[in-house]
This record gives structure tokens, sequence and C-alpha cells, in this order.
């Protein structure tokens, strides 16, 4: 994957993203909960458009990322946005930081984009050593319905004046695998088009899976919720959001 083009147009790509809905939700859950937690890790932090807006509302936030050119996006708006906190460029299977955290979250599927599940089990066993004592983590995946239903055999096109995609699914539904195959045209700066091909894999599992791997690493599973809308897990529920204790 070229994170350096990638990052360049994440953000115009993602546009419609409900981001709000990931800060509302975060806090809802902070609210059912009755937690306060005065410090948090946002693990998968992009360019940081969750991150952002809730360090503008007084969290005491630190970002994390595999991709250096996320993380410069993400600098940058932050200067934009008048806020300033922590950014690690680091692997979620690695999760190492000088100080443990009340609340660490994981969202917009970046735990799908992990490859099989030790590498779901050693980012889980690195979150709960970052966690503190009775910290929550709170995650998001595709279900399993939106991998075998709603991505397979999806294509999608969308242009703009400054950017063209062409984006074609292809689903292992025993595996509950997708691979998204992305063709970009971006216009340059010398107003011709240059075209770049990326691959991304997303693997996800079952509720059931999820359970067993969140115990085994020293976690409590303490709800699942379906959607964005804090209700019970459908079978037509697209995003299945986890609500994790380190005991």
């Amino acid at each position: 994957m070229n994170y350096h083009k990638f990052a360049n147009i994440y953000d115009q790509l993602m546009k419609d993203a409900p981001y709000e809905e990931w800060v509302k939700i975060t806090e809802q859950l902070m609210e059912k909960l009755e937690i306060e937690p005065k410090s948090m890790i946002d693990l998968g932090c992009g360019t940081g458009n969750i991150a952002i807006p809730m360090s503008k509302r007084g969290y005491q936030l630190t970002g994390i990322d595999l991709s250096e050119d996320m993380l410069s996006v993400a600098y940058d708006k932050m200067q934009e946005n008048q806020v300033m906190f922590p950014l690690f460029q680091q692997n979620m299977m690695e999760l190492e930081l000088p100080h443990q955290a009340e609340l660490i979250f994981s969202y917009c599927d970046s735990l799908n984009y992990l490859n099989g599940l030790d590498e779901v089990k050693q980012t889980f066993i690195q979150v709960h050593k970052s966690l503190q004592e009775g910290g929550y983590f709170f995650f998001d995946m595709h279900s399993p319905y939106k991998i075998t239903e709603v991505f397979n055999l999806h294509s999608f096109a969308w242009n703009e004046e400054d950017i063209s995609i062409i984006w074609l699914t292809d689903v292992d539904e025993k595996e509950l695998i997708v691979e998204h195959d992305l063709t970009f045209f971006v216009e340059q700066d010398n107003g011709l088009f240059e075209k770049f091909h990326e691959v991304h894999q997303q693997q996800t599992y079952t509720i059931e899976t999820i359970k067993e791997l969140l115990v085994e690493t020293g976690f409590s599973l303490i709800t699942t919720y379906g959607d964005f809308q804090l209700a019970p897990v459908t079978e037509t529920t697209e995003r299945i959001f986890y609500v994790a204790q380190k005991r």
C-alpha cells in the first residue's frame, strides 16, 4: 500500500464518512458506563478526523497510526483547528506508550485490516498492557453480513473534477475476507492525471470469536451494539461496536 499517495487523498475519499457519529457514540458509551476518562488513545487515528473533534471537546488524546504520512496530515489539521496532542507512529500490534490510558478506542474498521486472528490477538494483548486497571476498549468491526452481502460483487465509480475512483471488491465468504481493488486518477499540478492502484484487504469474525479472543487476552466483553444506534446486533447489522473492559 502506498500510504504517501493514499494519505493525500484520504480525506477527500472519506469526506462523507460519519465521523461525528463516532464521536457521538463514544460520548454515549462513556455516559452509559458512567466514566469520565482523563486519558484516551485513538488507535488507528488516520488523519485525525475523530481525535481532533474529541480533543476540541476537552478530552486528553493521544493518536496512534502506522502511517507517517497520515500522521503528517493529522498534524497539519491539528494546527488548523488550534488543538495539539501527541501523535505516535506505531503498528497497533506493537503498541507501547510511556503511560497507560483509561480508554482506548479504535474505529473506522481499523482492526479489520489486521491479517488474521493472530494479529488481532497480539493487538488485544498490547491494548491490554496500555490500559489502566479497569480501563475500557471501544472498537468497531465490519459484520459478517457486510462482508458477505454488502461488499460481495460490489462495484463503485466516483468522479469529481480532480479525482476519479474505480472500486471493485472480491469476497471470500468462508474466511470472511474482502479485497478492495482501488484505481485512482488524480489531477497533478501540471493539469495531467496520474493513475495509481491500491489493493486493501479486510477480514472480520463472528462476535463469538472476538469474545473468545478478548477473554483470552484479559478482557471482559461488556456488550455489543449494532451500527451507530446503540441497538442490539441483528442479522443485517453492518458495523458491530464492541465494549470491553480490562480485567
